[in-house]
């Protein structure tokens, strides 16, 4: 650095300096937020004489501002807190505020305020950017916090908490280091599976905690701007928390984040963290759908609890020879769901895979299905007839050039003398993006993701649904692969959107399904429309019904099902067809592992799907193999059944219609462990499961679960509780009300009891 630079650099450190003198930290009587000397990094975050960042977090810069240069190509141009040659601060009544000015070569300040009421555990952060320069701000990270890996795989007591696909529990990080959803910052281009919001991550909080108390780190924002939560490690011992804020391609002039960042501190664990959330949520302008109590859009079917059947009509996974396997023509299946039906003693939802008329995955064309509309509204009618339910899969706004299921289908003519190239998204140079989870040289197609903006892809949407719709068909699981409902970022201003993510994207994807559901309401039907992964906070009211994606973070940690804890009052969802089990269990050191994700589900709120072959057989999950040995076909059907028929029982209004709450406690149980495929790392199951549910009315119902072949005796710690009842079976007349207090409870092998209360 030479002499004329670091001038103003020591003077900004004797102003900060004596800021800092004069103003200490800002606390209240729960915790305090210390920075730096310089005001450039979070020194500590205190709760209880801990401090619950990582040493060294200062080093990192507060913010992060990222810029792109249209005129170069979309050219990345980085500054951070550190860049600033004069940095000031002063405390105003509750609030630290921070200006930063004086980078190098180019005009352009930033502020950043941090506030915190007494008595409050939450403090909030906010940042303003004055950009004066000719680029445009794609995204801030802020604040950047680390805390220390510090997790239960490393002998500590720390946890991390992910929203990720419904919401995982990090207890290793060697897992994910070790999986295909390794880490990778969510910037253009994107692999679909991540830390991205609204998408595959539906809810914006996360959370890490120890024995000492916990790190709340999250977005109260209604309007659920585009945003990323993720995590890595910077070091073997620092976990950095990665907040990245887009910001609707910002210009010239002062952008000032629309939402606060909240941090915050609690004691407990994941339950404690999501309370916080739910709390805000509860008192937001967030546009949820009606209380499934509530709600009379929905179909009955949806409240009977249907057994979802999973498969596909022609290969045996998704890439591959694709001859028509055994359950085709479609009535060939029937046999095998009508037997299904009789052992589960519910109806079935046949969800059909590689059904397209076009080719297995290659949206946006999937209709009319393969073989003619005859023969599979046949199927439809005959599954009716039974009182079962047809659904169909596709594949949501990508645009097929050339299937790799089957590489005669080609769309290249219509794409080019179309001129289609104009509807796809764009990536920051202004070429053809390669956004997407499933295109690619070696995924199921090449192709492009569409704009949802452009008016093209409303049109070839709503023209596909009318269609299906026709069909009587139950369920349309249509956008299957935008995960979450949600869509890839788009740098083509031509379609009349702005510069990059932003708010946009939420609105042009809320308009195509508002779409489809006025088709579905003008043909006078109930029929569902879902996406792949639980619907994304915008999305929810409407997309009531979706393949939930809690066995992706088995690639990562532990699933817990912070969505249902959350917006389980507000839609059901299903199990999902399992996608990269096989690849990330390992089967044979695991084999309670379907017994497992089926109790998970159930305990989660979510219907249960299973995946069978041509033969009618389960097997362990959607692109496992067809030949391996299989899973317990009699220990899986008698839990399924054992377990759908508390959905339909006595349980079935707290299971449908319930509130989740943090389970009493249970004693007695041991750990049945996961074993990954990769490292052979244990995740740790208990060997029975529970959940706690609330109704409107205050009465409470806990259940709970043992997936084994054998009886387990626990004890469940019910002192909080009055007028306690136990129901052994979903049939069981309760008896007279036991004492509160611990109470022993035998649980018979591949099933559940239920504790009632007030």
């Amino acid at each position: 650095m030479t002499a004329y630079r670091l001038l103003p650099y020591f003077l900004s450190v004797l102003i900060v300096t004596a800021c800092n003198n004069d103003n200490g930290p800002l606390k209240n009587e729960l915790f305090s937020i210390s920075l730096n000397e310089t005001f450039t990094g979070v020194l500590s975050i205190d709760y209880r004489g801990q401090n619950l960042l990582a040493p060294g977090n200062a080093d990192q810069a507060l913010f992060n501002l990222r810029f792109r240069d249209r005129n170069e190509g979309g050219r990345i141009v980085q500054f951070d807190a550190t860049n600033a040659s004069t940095v000031t601060s002063r405390l105003n009544k509750n609030q630290l505020i921070i200006d930063y000015s004086g980078f190098e070569d180019v005009e352009l300040s930033a502020r950043v305020i941090i506030g915190l009421k007494q008595g409050d555990r939450l403090s909030s952060w906010n940042i303003e950017v004055n950009n004066g320069t000719t680029y445009l701000l794609d995204h801030i990270d802020f604040p950047n916090l680390a805390v220390k890996n510090d997790l239960t795989a490393t002998g500590g007591s720390g946890r991390l908490f992910w929203s990720a696909q419904e919401g995982c529990l990090v207890e290793d990080m060697h897992i994910r280091d070790e999986g295909w959803l390794r880490y990778q910052p969510i910037e253009y281009p994107f692999i679909g599976w991540g830390g991205q919001y609204p998408n595959s991550t539906q809810m914006q909080f996360m959370a890490y905690y120890n024995d000492g108390g916990g790190l709340y780190l999250a977005t109260h924002d209604d309007r659920c701007h585009p945003k990323a939560f993720e995590f890595h490690c910077i070091t073997d011992d620092v976990i950095k928390l990665d907040l990245r804020l887009f910001t609707d391609g910002a210009t010239k002039g002062i952008y000032t984040l629309p939402y606060s960042v909240t941090v915050g501190v609690f004691d407990g664990d994941w339950y404690d963290a999501a309370d916080i959330y739910r709390q805000w949520v509860d008192n937001s302008n967030l546009q949820l759908p009606p209380k499934l109590a509530d709600n009379k859009a929905l179909p009955d079917w949806f409240f009977d609890s249907p057994v979802v059947i999973t498969y596909p009509v022609r290969g045996v996974r998704d890439l591959g020879d694709q001859t028509p396997n055994k359950l085709f023509p479609y009535t060939n299946a029937l046999k095998y769901i009508e037997r299904y039906a009789e052992e589960f003693g519910s109806r079935m939802l046949a969800l059909l895979m590689h059904w397209e008329g076009s080719a297995p995955w290659a949206p946006p064309y999937v209709w009319p299905p393969y073989g003619g509309e005859k023969r599979y509204e046949e199927f439809v009618n005959a599954l009716h007839e039974k009182g079962n339910l047809a659904g169909l899969y596709a594949s949501g706004i990508g645009y097929t050039l050339r299937s790799n299921t089957d590489t005669t289908y080609t769309m290249m003519d219509e794409f080019e003398s179309k001129g289609l190239a104009s509807v796809m998204k764009v990536a920051p140079d202004g070429t053809l993006a390669t956004n997407g989870v499933c295109a690619g040289e070696y995924a199921q197609r090449i192709g492009y993701d569409m704009c949802p903006a452009h008016s093209f892809v409303k049109k070839v949407v709503a023209e596909q649904i009318t269609e299906i719709v026709k069909s009587n068909t139950d369920y349309i699981q249509y956008f299957d692969q935008n995960l979450g409902g949600g869509a890839y970022h788009c740098y083509g201003t031509e379609h009349g959107h702005s510069y990059g993510a932003g708010p946009w994207l939420n609105n042009e994807m809320a308009a195509i399904y508002e779409s489809c559901n006025s088709i579905v309401r003008r043909a006078g039907t109930k029929c569902l429309i879902g996406c792949e992964g639980a619907a994304a906070e915008p999305y929810m009211q409407y997309l009531m019904f979706n393949d939930a994606r809690a066995s992706i973070n088995l690639t990562v940690g532990r699933p817990v099902p912070a969505y249902a804890y959350i917006y389980h009052e507000y839609v059901n969802n299903f199990m999902g067809n399992q996608n990269g089990v096989s690849y990330s269990v390992d089967l044979d050191r695991s084999p309670m592992n379907l017994l497992q994700r089926i109790t998970y589900a159930f305990c989660a709120g979510d219907l249960t799907t299973i995946i069978i072959r041509d033969d009618g057989e389960m097997i362990w999950d959607w692109g496992g193999s067809w030949t391996d040995p299989g899973p317990d076909r009699s220990q899986t059907i008698q839990l399924i059944r054992n377990l759908n028929s508390w959905r339909q029982g006595i349980g079935k209004e707290w299971l449908i219609y319930g509130r989740m709450l943090k389970p009493l406690p249970v004693e007695g149980t041991r750990i049945i462990p996961i074993i990954t495929r990769q490292g052979g790392r244990e995740i740790p199951f208990e060997s029975v499961f529970t959940c706690n549910w609330q109704l409107a009315d205050g009465r409470k119902a806990q259940l709970l679960v043992n997936y084994l072949p054998e009886k387990q005796t626990v004890k469940v710690d019910a002192s909080a509780c009055k007028n306690v009842h136990i129901h052994l079976t979903p049939g069981h007349a309760a008896g007279d009300a036991v004492a509160s207090g611990k109470i022993e409870i035998a649980i018979e092998p591949l099933s559940a009891v239920m504790v009632s209360c007030q």
